[in-house]
């Protein structure tokens, strides 16, 4: 498959989402924001107008909104736009992460003989999995450790590509006062857990890890960060005052300046209880020089060197998460020493520009074999 009358390949994106609430959304936006102008031109289509959308078009990247079908409407109508779509734009690769749009996409791609990429980004699978990967070309992982979801998949056409952080980017994002803006003093530790509130990243067990905590520590501050499910977040506050820790959290809600506070904070936690792929939050935490408590779901070992660059923790083991906070917060050099070894490996392991290479090569490879 040549290159378009532009000269360049025209790669069509497809956002879950139109905001930067979630990592994915972010990755995707540094993505194709770094691809080699000269050879790929990307469009991205999101559901809805929003912070991606807007920063998206800032940089001079076409895209559009345009509301996605749901499954069980089985929309032959959105199949049909979606097919006019790819071709008044002279697709050359669909790239797609979410069931939904890779369902619908997938069908026009198909019936195009476009090839489409699926990025997975999470670990827990789902009863699509078969007939999405049917109607792929290649998936992404974010992490080695997906190929569990895919057994019955070959291995050539699985491709593990980690997420990138720019470490000159994230240096020079300004730092959040955090301490300052919550009230808290200067001898408390404060601990992060950056995620949107729900059962899948596992707040709860940190609040449970707390009342453990207390009982041998008080100098302690623990931020909650994120978008709130209404129902699980008030669950969490009855749950704080249940177990009377609620004085020793702070909620930020929704922040756009996550990296400035992850600078602020002394560790990060992230308590994820099921379906994490590998969350960017860690990755950004390492960036910044922090000790991450990880819970053992999907890639998380592939960034985290236990004991070496932070700790591993079973999933939904409140006390083992107890006993890790525990050995942070006695040891401040201990906590340093993590830091930095965080940093190097960050800059050696998961760099964006290797990000960015690596899927420009797959998208060289899938064009060369369309051929």
């Amino acid at each position: 498959m040549g290159k378009k009358k532009t000269g360049r390949h025209n790669i069509l994106y497809f956002s879950s989402f139109g905001s930067m609430k979630g990592g994915g959304q972010r990755s995707l936006f540094y993505l194709v924001r770094g691809l080699n102008k000269n050879i790929f031109n990307p469009i991205v289509v999101c559901p809805e107008e929003g912070e991606l959308v807007n920063k998206l078009k800032e940089t001079g990247i076409e895209t559009l909104v345009m509301p996605f079908k749901r499954l069980k409407q089985m929309s032959t109508g959105f199949v049909l736009r979606l097919l006019r779509l790819f071709k008044d734009r002279d697709i050359s690769i669909v790239h797609t992460d979410s069931t939904t749009e890779t369902f619908y996409a997938g069908i026009a791609a198909r019936l195009l003989g476009v090839p489409l990429i699926w990025h997975i980004r999470v670990s827990s699978g789902s009863i699509m999995d078969r007939l999405l990967s049917l109607l792929s070309t290649r998936l992404i992982l974010v992490a080695k450790a997906l190929e569990s979801r895919f057994p019955y998949l070959h291995a050539n056409k699985l491709t593990p590509i980690v997420n990138g952080i720019s470490v000159e980017e994230f240096d020079a994002f300004p730092g959040t006062d955090v301490r300052k803006e919550t009230g808290t003093d200067k001898d408390s530790v404060i601990i992060g857990c950056i995620g949107r509130i729900e059962a899948m990243k596992g707040q709860e067990y940190l609040i449970r890890a707390i009342e453990r905590v207390e009982k041998e520590r008080r100098d302690l501050r623990v931020m909650l960060i994120g978008e709130a499910d209404e129902a699980y977040y008030k669950n969490m506050v009855n749950l704080m005052e249940s177990l009377k820790v609620k004085i020793y959290f702070s909620y930020l809600g929704y922040r756009t300046d996550t990296a400035g506070i992850i600078k602020g904070l002394d560790i990060l936690v992230s308590a994820s209880s099921f379906g994490e792929g590998l969350s960017r939050v860690i990755l950004e935490a390492m960036a910044a020089g922090k000790p991450v408590i990880a819970t053992d779901i999907g890639g998380s070992r592939e960034a985290i060197i236990d004991g070496l660059n932070g700790c591993i923790i079973p999933a939904r083991d409140y006390n083992a998460l107890a006993d890790a906070i525990l050995k942070l917060l006695n040891s401040p050099e201990k906590r340093k020493e993590m830091g930095t070894q965080g940093r190097r490996r960050v800059e050696q392991r998961f760099s964006l520009t290797n990000n960015i290479k690596r899927t420009e090569q797959l998208y060289l490879e899938i064009l060369k074999n369309a051929d």
